[in-house]
């Protein structure tokens, strides 16, 4: 019984080290219309009620990985799908109300639930959150409640301050070059939009350190200190309070578009790709992959209509 429990081990151990997925697919979650901006632009497309901005799909295909939309208020079984054929999951930033019984905080505390479930049996699937995706993240992982306070931060150009005590717990920074590190922790080029904030207080007294750690922090125009980056302990899901996809792909803001600014950022998408290629999830049939990948969509310019995006994806569920 023991040798085949340390051959089952060893198994596992290999199978991890020689994946290596060169044709990664990531899902990128979309989001209700009604609670963004582009609701006042939905004149545009009127029966269309959820969206993509189109800088997330531009990053993932940036570092090597294709895009499928993963839709909203589907059941359990459609997410268990998606998982099992998908290489990773990104939960990107906007606007929702925090409930997890439906929009995107309903798919996202599913799919954190079928992800967790299938790391604990030996696969390796990653799971990356920005901004509003941070947040709900650390909601699912506390079964959603809402650890969340009122805070001031948008438009906000910031240098990651890295919690030392964590420096060496992290897979994230042992892995990230010294030159982007530098950069990242000296140079203001996060790019921050977000009226939410998690202290180390309510990390705490909500017991979100069981389950994750928190590895920067940042301060709010009102001096208020913020937890910016968390990963998961035991499993590959990362959370950044900050938008790294803003840097080179979204002009309507004050972001940082320097070039450190872009080549320090784009780490956290290349870093998510690689974390990806570690399984092989894959459609059964090419058509299938065909027919759901982004491309089937047409992006909308949406910037000359003051929008905080350049260009959105627009669906209609």
């Amino acid at each position: 019984m023991y040798l085949s429990v340390i051959l089952t081990l060893i198994l596992s151990l290999v199978t991890k080290l020689t994946i290596c997925n060169e044709r990664p697919v990531i899902g990128i979650l979309t989001q209700e219309i009604y609670w963004s901006h582009l609701y006042q632009l939905n004149h545009l497309k009127p029966f269309n009620n959820s969206y993509i901005a189109a800088s997330y799909v531009k990053s993932i295909e940036a570092s090597g990985g294709r895009v499928v939309p993963v839709f909203t208020n589907r059941t359990t079984e459609y997410y268990t799908d998606i998982v099992n054929k998908v290489n990773g999951i990104l939960v990107p930033g906007g606007g929702c109300a925090f409930n997890i019984s439906f929009g995107i905080s309903q798919s996202t505390s599913e799919i954190f639930h079928i992800a967790k479930r299938i790391n604990d049996g030996g696969d390796h699937f990653p799971i990356l959150g920005i901004c509003l995706g941070f947040e709900l993240l650390l909601i699912a992982s506390i079964d959603g409640k809402n650890p969340l306070i009122r805070c001031n931060c948008n438009n906000m150009n910031l240098p990651l301050n890295l919690i030392p005590t964590m420096e060496e717990k992290s897979v994230l920074f042992k892995k990230m070059p010294k030159d982007i590190r530098n950069i990242l922790l000296t140079e203001p080029v996060t790019a921050n939009h977000h009226n939410n904030c998690v202290t180390k207080k309510n990390f705490t007294s909500m017991e979100l350190d069981y389950f994750w750690n928190p590895l920067t922090v940042n301060k709010d125009e009102n001096n208020l200190t913020f937890i910016s980056t968390v990963e998961a302990k035991n499993y590959p899901f990362v959370g950044l309070q900050f938008h790294p996809e803003k840097n080179a792909y979204e002009w309507e803001k004050n972001d940082p578009h320097s070039w450190s600014a872009i080549y320090s950022t784009r780490y956290f998408y290349d870093w998510f790709l690689n974390e990806c290629r570690k399984n092989n999830h894959r459609y059964i049939k090419q058509s299938m992959l065909e027919n759901e990948l982004i491309y089937n969509y047409p992006t909308t310019y949406v910037a000359k209509l003051n929008s905080t995006f350049e260009q959105v994806y627009f669906f209609n569920e």
